[in-house]
């Protein structure tokens, strides 16, 4: 496998000399440089290590350094700067990665930080970075099912709720009556499909469907029960918000899970109190 720019590649130690090193793929081909101050300690020839790999000044170079995301991945990151050519956002490597001026959407403002995707620029073979994200981003989904756990990355806030990006592949909706904790933009979680819309779109929820969903929170509860000696001031006629205050659900997931606490006989419930049967 040759050397890939912009991801994390494992390569060999070739060559060590006064200003660094030299490393290759495994059978040989290729060759980036690692800078002297990055060399670990009793570096040897032959010997591996995962590195980043980053273009600078027209070759490639190699960072032991972790970065922020690596090509295909969609991260947000703050603007350093803008020149010319467009502008320079952190990548965590010490070395900025490009956003040029026709992918930006939004203009990029110094400091502030915007999801991008990483990308391969065809034409100058640059890593680069865009937040015009329905270039990446399909509008529908041609193999995601109901009720299947995904990862999601939120990407935007709009009048029906949160926009995410689903399996880092399609579009999805976290409507809001199914936010029940605080998001942000550039988050990453783990979801779940509620509904596939017959032209492809998805509607994403963060809680398990159904009786794993229950079964899940009814933990979550109960330990909250043990650690509050007993008793909590919340019942099925309590206020929604104060539900969700405390355990970022809703009522009807809420009502739901102690249910099925009470079925397995381990609470007593009243109007606005439940408490642990010992």
């Amino acid at each position: 496998m040759s050397i890939q720019l912009g991801l994390i590649n494992n390569l060999v130690v070739n060559e060590i000399a006064y200003e660094g090193a030299y490393l290759t793929d495994a059978q040989g081909n290729g060759e980036v440089f690692l800078k002297k101050e990055e060399l670990p300690e009793g570096l040897s020839i032959n010997q591996t290590l995962d590195v980043f790999v980053y273009e600078e000044q027209g070759n490639l170079t190699a960072t032991t350094k972790t970065p922020i995301a690596q090509l295909g991945d969609f991260a947000l990151l703050q603007v350093t700067s803008i020149n010319k050519v467009g502008a320079f956002v952190d990548l965590g490597i010490g070395k900025e990665l490009l956003v040029p001026f026709n992918e930006q959407k939004p203009k990029f403002e110094l400091s502030r930080s915007y999801l991008v995707k990483l990308y391969l620029d065809k034409a100058s073979q640059r890593l680069c970075g865009s937040s015009n994200l329905n270039k990446f981003v399909k509008q529908e989904s041609d193999r995601i099912k109901k009720s299947q756990e995904v990862s999601i990355i939120v990407a935007g806030r709009t009048d029906l709720g949160f926009k995410v990006i689903v399996n880092n592949e399609f579009w999805g909706m976290i409507f809001t009556d199914q936010v029940f904790k605080p998001l942000f933009i550039g988050q990453k979680l783990q979801a779940y499909v509620a509904k596939v819309r017959e032209d492809g779109k998805l509607d994403i929820r963060l809680s398990k469907p159904g009786v794993a969903g229950s079964s899940e929170l009814s933990d979550v509860i109960y330990e909250k029960l043990v650690s509050e000696n007993g008793v909590i001031h919340l019942g099925d006629k309590s206020d929604p918000v104060a539900i969700k205050k405390m355990f970022g659900c809703s009522k009807a997931n809420f009502k739901r899970a102690i249910g099925h606490l009470f079925k397995e006989g381990k609470i007593d419930l009243a109007a606005t109190k439940i408490s642990l049967i010992k």
